[in-house]
């Protein structure tokens, strides 16, 4: 079950971004996967394991945001994903840093992601700090 869906602008276009555990992935969509132990693992275009609750580390999610955002750019209509286990802790936490990486990110981006995307996104408050840590 998908549990949301993150119009991204970029680049003065808007880039759609389901979110929500890996395995409910759209057939063809490109997929950035959070979840080690994902039964559709091997459909992943990007993989970063990060623990249940836990948090990325933080150069290796910078890099993977990166390819995926040069990635949008280039593919603009691509259907595009971003999945753990359920897709709001690390799914949002993921989801906020690449809205902060694109410069879409108004405010507080912790707000903003739930407000764009799902209102329980980014669990816990360690994941919080992570992405405000993160915009800074």
């Amino acid at each position: 079950m998908l549990r949301g869906r993150l119009e991204l602008p970029l680049d003065g276009r808007l880039i759609s971004i389901s979110g929500g555990p890996f395995d409910a992935m759209p057939q063809g969509a490109r997929g950035l996967c959070l979840e080690a132990r994902a039964a559709r693992l091997a459909e992943a275009e990007w993989q970063l394991d990060v623990p249940d609750f836990g948090l990325p580390d933080e150069a290796g999610l910078r890099a993977v945001l990166t390819q995926m955002l040069t990635e949008m750019r280039a593919a603009p209509d691509d259907a595009f994903h971003i999945g753990c286990k359920a897709g709001l802790g690390r799914t949002g936490t993921a989801m906020a840093c690449l809205a902060i990486l694109a410069g879409a990110a108004e405010g507080d981006p912790v707000a903003w992601l739930r407000a764009a995307y799902n209102a329980e996104a980014i669990e816990t408050p360690a994941q919080e700090e992570f992405v405000r840590r993160f915009a800074r």
